[in-house]
């Protein structure tokens, strides 16, 4: 029918409005959160597009899923502004539980999508980031460096400053190092160049050359100043004896299903991952009743809702998985528990709207309306068979 074909025209693009503003506020705070780990030597300099890419498909199933429900209410909320949806209810003979279909066919697809990048995209997303910071925190402390940066070792007790950087010499000129011990002197040591050594057994030194230390005591009344033509100073561990980060939340879909069977953290992020397409389906249907608009109320009554049944679900989700983690509920409990509020209020809003102008809810005509389409596919699939 027109209003079919009309609403799913507007389906789309407020869907696909809503995901490209949504995407980009991710990108651009991920891109400010990113120059800031950079500018602290997590990252590669030219390496920042590429993890910004990485961290934004980490953050696809909430965002999919909050542009779904923004596209449905949107799509539905004008309909009521404009007094469409009264038109469609007196002359077209539709009734609220008439735009339930070409939601659902807008919406299926959707939530496919959202499963994918939950179960899928997301973690694969987020392995890489992390992936990508070991090999580069396994690097040698000159490799990570360039020119006028700052890098810290030994758990912020050294920090490093170079003015120029051979990088396929593994050299470097211009050495600043300051030195911070607890409770301890302070020391300055300012260099003319110098290198990293490796020792046999492991251990990693920094060699500088031609400087000068000034050390100062904790009491602050007394200093000293020594010139140096050769400065050892041990770093905190051999980039050897570092090892990957052990993280479920980045481990592939199969793997945390076996793991979950006997690992409560698994059974959290297992949780997580499959309740992103419930969540989404949840609330593209909520979307049709909460997008009631009457031109009494206040404007923006309908708007406030929606958000905060967005925030609320959202929390949920994220409390139940801190339930489940930690052996309080267990997965088909959580997502019980967690989704029957919704349904309950689901169902209830229905039932107001369509009882609205009414003194009583029609349920036969619901149920007519409902399996309508079930109908039509029975008749033409009957039609078919006399055909032939």
């Amino acid at each position: 029918m027109i209003y079919r074909k009309a609403l799913s025209s507007e389906l789309q693009n407020n869907g696909g409005g809503a995901f490209t503003v949504l995407f980009s506020i991710v990108v651009t705070i991920g891109l400010v959160q990113i120059l800031n780990q950079t500018a602290g030597g997590k990252y590669e300099p030219s390496a920042i597009l590429e993890v910004v890419a990485y961290s934004s498909l980490v953050n696809l199933p909430p965002l999919i899923a909050l542009a779904l429900f923004l596209a449905v209410f949107m799509s539905l909320n004008r309909y009521w502004r404009d007094s469409e949806m009264y038109v469609w209810f007196s002359a077209g003979g539709c009734s609220l539980l008439s735009w339930v279909r070409p939601v659902l066919v807008f919406t299926v697809p959707v939530v496919v999508l959202v499963a994918a990048c939950s179960m899928t995209i997301s973690p694969w997303s987020r392995g890489e980031m992390a992936s990508y910071r070991d090999r580069f925190a396994n690097r040698d402390e000159v490799s990570k460096l360039s020119s006028g940066q700052f890098i810290e070792a030994k758990n912020g007790e050294q920090v490093f400053f170079l003015e120029a950087v051979d990088q396929e010499r593994g050299t470097v000129r211009g050495v600043f190092m300051a030195e911070t011990k607890k409770d301890g002197p302070q020391s300055i040591v300012v260099a003319d160049r110098g290198h990293l050594e490796v020792r046999p057994n492991g251990d990693r030194y920094v060699i500088l050359n031609d400087g000068k230390r000034y050390e100062t005591l904790p009491s602050g009344k007394e200093a000293q100043v020594t010139d140096f033509e050769i400065y050892e100073a041990r770093l905190d561990q051999s980039p050897q004896t570092k090892t990957t980060n052990y993280r479920i939340d980045s481990m592939p879909f199969v793997n945390v299903y076996e793991l979950q069977k006997k690992d409560n953290q698994a059974k959290g992020e297992f949780f997580w991952r499959i309740s992103w397409p419930i969540v989404a389906f949840m609330l593209a249907l909520l979307a049709i009743p909460l997008s009631y608009n009457n031109p009494r109320q206040l404007k923006y009554y309908g708007q406030t809702a929606a958000v905060l049944v967005f925030i609320l679900y959202l929390n949920c989700m994220s409390i139940f998985k801190t339930w489940v983690a930690s052996a309080t509920f267990t997965i088909p409990e959580a997502i019980a528990i967690m989704n029957t509020p919704f349904l309950v209020l689901m169902i209830f809003l229905y039932y107001r709207l369509l009882t609205m102008n009414t003194s009583h809810f029609d349920f036969a005509n619901a149920v007519y309306v409902m399996l309508k389409p079930f109908r039509i596919f029975r008749r033409k699939k009957k039609t078919e068979e006399e055909d032939q």
